[in-house]
């Protein structure tokens, strides 16, 4: 990563910061500890799985399990039909199987409707954080490729960038016909689907004619009420504010019951949902010691504190898997230990900072180490490289 991205990374992890300390986080320690208990009980808990998919087809919505990445690309494909356009929000799941790069081989065009998302695929960058992808770039690098993309000057302004970029995406999601979005969260109770944004696109993007919801097996909650425990947690920690701007809770497509009661459905958008869960090794990774990987929420408050990351940013990741916790997923899946697992300092800020204290240094010494010996080198690796890459900085900063 550019110096420059950096400090731009380091500036907006600073602003998440000061939101946070403007709202004390006390009143969250009883939350965590209920959030703790409902990811215990629901991770690789395949009856609540099975009750969860039960009640989302009882609900009239159509339920399929994808064992892994390529198997839920092909279930999407099916869904979209001769749709040749696409409109999607923002989903670290469909990052993991890396969706719209699929859809788009096969000739589909892919429209990112989040703002974020949108200037990543158009500069064909990298993201920095789950729920901020472009915290990396400033906004005159990011004038520049917009410039260059559309061919037309865009001013190194927030608000013009933001102006720009959204009327791109609202000129695609009024042709649209397919809106595809992830899921924070499905419940099974209630058998809905809990989705928490900002910026109001999602809510533009499943009111298509047909909305794909893209998720894991691990976003399973017993009930609505664990499900918006989850979403203050994420939100305070992910940006600093106690609640997101809007909150989606889709329990069934559009109907109604005006006439004798009688309940018709499809009368507005969408009159066909489909969601797809992805394994994706989760169901292995939940019977190992490596399960607490799976309770994690996505807020992405251990890269504001990783001092590696805040070194290097981006370069400590592998695509879309961010930071340690990021690399140790990556090399669980693959099975082999990623050298990416070098640059972790095994210093502790990312378990003291996380809203579930998940020790991730403990499972990463795990997957690198083979001994007393190996933890050694590895401290000492980690921390050359680290002392290595702060020294660039400050000369690059002089």
């Amino acid at each position: 990563m550019k110096h420059s991205e950096v400090i731009a990374l380091r500036k907006a992890f600073n602003s998440v910061k000061e939101r946070q300390a403007q709202n004390p986080q006390a009143f969250f320690e009883e939350r965590k500890k209920k959030l703790m208990a409902t990811r215990e009980l629901c991770v690789g808990n395949d009856e609540i799985l099975s009750k969860a998919i039960d009640k989302l087809k009882k609900n009239g919505m159509k339920v399929h399990l994808a064992k892994e990445g390529n198997e839920a690309i092909g279930m999407i494909l099916n869904e979209l039909g001769e749709e040749k356009l696409v409109v999607k929000s923002k989903s670290n799941v469909t990052k993991e199987i890396e969706l719209t790069k699929a859809l788009e081989k096969k000739g589909l065009t892919v429209i990112e409707t989040d703002i974020g998302d949108r200037i990543l695929q158009v500069l064909k960058a990298s993201p920095s954080h789950p729920t901020g992808p472009v915290t990396h770039l400033s906004a005159k690098e990011i004038a520049k490729g917009l410039t260059e993309y559309y061919g037309k000057p865009v001013k190194d302004d927030p608000e013009d960038i933001v102006r720009i970029v959204r009327e791109d995406v609202i000129s695609s999601l009024s042709e649209a016909k397919v809106g595809v979005t992830g899921a924070n969260a499905i419940t099974a109770e209630e058998g809905s689907i809990v989705m928490a944004h900002n910026e109001g696109n999602i809510y533009e993007v499943m009111r298509k004619e047909k909305h794909i919801v893209v998720t894991s097996i691990d976003k399973i909650y017993p009930d609505l009420e664990s499900a918006m425990n989850m979403l203050k947690i994420l939100s305070y920690n992910a940006t600093g504010a106690t609640i997101p701007s809007f909150v989606e809770i889709i329990s069934g497509v559009s109907k109604t019951a005006d006439v004798e009661k009688k309940f018709i459905k499809g009368v507005h958008s969408p009159s066909e949902i489909t969601v797809i869960l992805v394994d994706n090794k989760r169901s292995e990774l939940a019977k190992t010691n490596a399960r607490e990987l799976l309770y994690c929420v996505g807020c992405g408050n251990c890269l504001l504190y990783c001092p590696m990351y805040n070194t290097i940013g981006n370069e400590f990741a592998r695509g879309s898997n961010l930071g340690g916790k990021g690399i140790a997923y990556h090399s669980l899946y693959n099975n082999e230990k990623d050298e990416k697992l070098e640059y972790c300092l095994t210093c502790g800020k990312c378990r003291e900072n996380c809203p579930m204290g998940l020790d991730i240094p403990a499972i990463i010494k795990r997957i690198r180490s083979s001994g007393l010996s190996s933890d050694v080198y590895y401290f000492l690796k980690s921390h050359m490289l680290w002392l290595y890459y702060q020294s660039l900085l400050r000369l690059r900063s002089e």
